[in-house]
């Protein structure tokens, strides 16, 4: 109750977190995410970034004004005065090649940002499946708690009608006190989860509101998925895309490297003045001599050609890490899905059945407390691994969402 007072104490010291909505569903939160999320909106400032880059890509340096007088001190003005405008230029194909280059990378940048989204948005469902678990965990603890005082209360009755000892009394108040322990747990269990899906929506910390409603629940909905769905994609996502666009931009670069022994070119015009009355207007075309035995021509063309090998290597390296994640995602699912439905389709309602009848042989005479403790344990754990089954069943089915292109969780109705 403290945690719950000290919260609203917090959201009333935060006006703007007005901004939140008092119901929080998945959609909304996917919303929020992939509209505020840091991340997503570092990477789009890094696209401004490289097209900034690109502009500079052309090779074209800023023209150089001089200005020049001679013979000065020779008995006139002066002999020979002149203004002299400079600009220089690269070779066409450095140019072409470095914005090559630069498009790849923005291409590459591109395909980061899709794998961003997808991968926020898959945080986000994993951080609300925690919240929906732990929200059913206390359900569960508070159903304990329910159940152990109406259970107290049959135990007193039957000490007060001479069936039994006080020893069940007490049993039944140990019991009582560590279930509220438990359910004070899973409260703390909850507040945390929370804490996290809004890191993982990157929700502003003054929005961050302790009477936010999730209304979602955790269902099982049957999903088949052939392995081979999965695996068909591969080629096909955000992650390979950019490895394979950086392996071509690293190819444009050593090509760069190379066309940097090309001669850069350098325009000079120039008016000018040889003494009164004599006005000219005069230009000079010059070009660099690069010189390839230089030690800076063959450090460049051996740094790009290692950097293209270093990009190869990772493209190798991110097709065996992609095709790993996937198959671990579809065994996952396959084992969570085959465990879900054992619970859901016999274990609870059996449980639940052997539960209400030892209740009633209890207040019979015919059942034990000792037994009738145990099967309530029983139940509420089965309970509990359904829902931990449920959990791991949903998370598997977030995992294989971006290798199969398509939702297949909290889908809209």
């Amino acid at each position: 109750m403290l945690v719950w007072l000290l919260g609203l104490g917090l959201l009333l010291g935060h006006p703007g977190a007005s901004i939140t909505p008092d119901t929080l569903d998945i959609q909304a939160a996917l919303k929020l995410a992939l509209t505020h999320h840091p991340q997503l909106l570092a990477l789009r400032a890094q696209q401004e970034a490289l097209r900034g880059r690109k502009l500079q890509a052309y090779g074209i340096e800023n023209p150089q004004l001089y200005f020049l007088r001679e013979g000065i001190g020779s008995g006139q003005s002066f002999a020979e005065q002149r203004w002299i405008l400079v600009q220089r230029f690269d070779f066409p194909l450095v140019t072409y090649y470095r914005l090559q280059a630069r498009h790849l990378e923005f291409q590459a940048l591109e395909a980061e940002l899709e794998a961003m989204t997808i991968r926020i948005r898959a945080g986000v469902k994993q951080a609300y499946t925690e919240v929906l678990y732990a929200q059913e965990l206390v359900h569960l603890r508070e159903e304990e708690v329910a159940l152990l005082e109406q259970l107290q209360k049959a135990a007193r009755a039957r000490m007060a009608a001479g069936l039994a000892t006080d020893l069940e009394v007490v049993r039944t108040e140990i019991q009582l006190a560590d279930a509220r322990s438990r359910l004070e747990a899973a409260q703390r269990d909850l507040l945390q989860t929370r804490y996290a899906l809004f890191r993982a929506i990157g929700l502003d910390p003054k929005a961050q509101r302790y009477d936010i409603v999730f209304p979602d629940t955790l269902v099982y909905v049957p999903v088949v998925i052939p392995q081979e769905e999965v695996l068909a994609r591969l080629n096909q996502l955000p992650e390979l895309h950019r490895q394979q666009v950086q392996v071509q931009a690293a190819r444009a670069a050593i090509r760069q490297a190379r066309a940097s022994l090309l001669p850069q070119l350098q325009v000079d015009i120039y008016p000018q003045n040889y003494g009164d009355g004599y006005r000219f207007v005069g230009f000079q075309i010059g070009f660099s001599l690069p010189l390839a035995f230089l030690p800076g021509y063959r450090g460049r063309v051996r740094e790009a050609r290692a950097l293209y090998e270093v990009r190869r290597w990772e493209l190798a390296d991110l097709q065996l890490q992609l095709k790993q994640q996937a198959e671990q995602a579809w065994h996952g699912y396959e084992t969570a899905r085959i465990i879900v439905e054992r619970y859901a389709r016999q274990v609870r309602e059996r449980s639940h059945e052997l539960l209400v009848r030892l209740q009633q042989g209890y207040r019979l005479g015919e059942v034990s407390l000792i037994e009738l403790l145990d099967a309530q344990r029983l139940v509420l754990e089965s309970e509990q691994r359904y829902y931990e089954a449920l959990r791991d069943y949903y998370r598997q089915l977030i995992a294989l969402e971006p290798f199969l292109g398509r939702e297949l969780t909290f889908l809209k109705e």
